[in-house]
């Protein structure tokens, strides 16, 4: 691979995984709901987008979710005793991509993180302990625009551009995403995007 300015991985399901210990059979088991529910709620557009776009923060749209929950399950109290596990899940590292980025840190290369992601992104990426692999997290949360919207890959391009403090070709950001929309989207804005597979 031709060398790139700058290399850009995002983050769920590339960088980190939600799914080993995942919480949510466990959650759905014991309110009784059927497999997959708190997922599908919590992603509902109407609850997701203002989130990832910094119209409202973590907190807001855990409190959202739990509401959504008690409107299936009306015990408040029992709903947010078991949604604590889901508060508290956040991911697990992909231990093939942590490997790729301190290669490249090694070789001096400026690397970054592109999510859809919410306030809470640099506290998870110290928890995790890989913000140290990132000269800077590019967030829908404070552009307010998400991917694929072509408005976000140029908030995020010019982000790494006042990082270099120079001018950069979309051709010379390398883009890693594993949805396929995204990198779509990534290759339209000029970005030498690819889709990530394990």
């Amino acid at each position: 691979m031709r060398e790139h300015a700058a290399y850009v991985f995002d983050l769920d399901g590339v960088v980190r995984d939600f799914e080993p210990h995942d919480a949510n059979p466990a959650i759905e088991a014991a309110l009784g709901l059927p497999a997959g529910h708190v997922s599908a709620t919590a992603f509902r557009s109407e609850l997701l987008l203002p989130t990832i776009t910094g119209r409202q923060g973590f907190d807001a749209w855990f409190a959202a979710i739990c509401t959504a929950l008690e409107e299936v399950v009306p015990e408040p109290e029992r709903v947010r005793e078991q949604m604590a596990r889901w508060r508290e899940h956040r991911g697990t590292v992909v231990d093939e991509t942590v490997e790729r980025l301190e290669v490249l840190r090694e070789g001096g290369h400026r690397t970054y993180v592109f999510t859809n992601g919410t306030d809470l992104v640099p506290e998870e990426l110290r928890l995790l302990g890989i913000d140290r692999l990132f000269d800077g997290v590019l967030n829908s949360a404070d552009f307010g625009v998400a991917k694929p919207d072509p408005l976000a890959y140029a908030a995020a391009h010019h982000a790494i551009e006042a990082d270099l403090g120079r001018a950069v070709a979309p051709a010379d950001v390398w883009f890693t995403d594993d949805r396929e929309d995204n990198v779509t989207a990534a290759c339209g804005f000029g970005w030498d995007a690819t889709l990530f597979e394990r």
